[in-house]
């Protein structure tokens, strides 16, 4: 998957359950700062990136760190991504 179908597909989830469809954001809107993401949505939006992108976010994971803005998001996605991937490759599993 494309970091752009990423970018747009957490993108879309974002303004639809934390915007509720009244609005955009952008990669650098402060997300937690404005409220946009609250406890539920965090929640909401860790299942959301674990079922979509078949990824594990480690429990003690700090989200008020990871997940300040939408590139923050993206950027952690792909680090997860990566990880799988090099885990995968040194099990010999593809």
């Amino acid at each position: 998957m494309a970091d752009s179908e990423i970018f747009e597909g957490i993108k879309a989830f974002i303004e639809d359950k934390g915007l509720k469809g009244q609005g955009t954001i952008e990669a650098d809107t402060p997300l937690l700062a404005w409220g946009i993401l609250d406890s539920l949505t965090l929640a909401r939006l860790t299942t959301h990136l674990e079922a979509e992108y078949g990824l594990t976010i480690p429990s003690g994971t700090n989200l008020g760190v990871r997940f300040k803005t939408l590139q923050d998001i993206c950027d952690f996605v792909d680090e997860l991504r990566g990880e799988d991937a090099a885990e995968a490759q040194s099990t010999g599993k593809s």
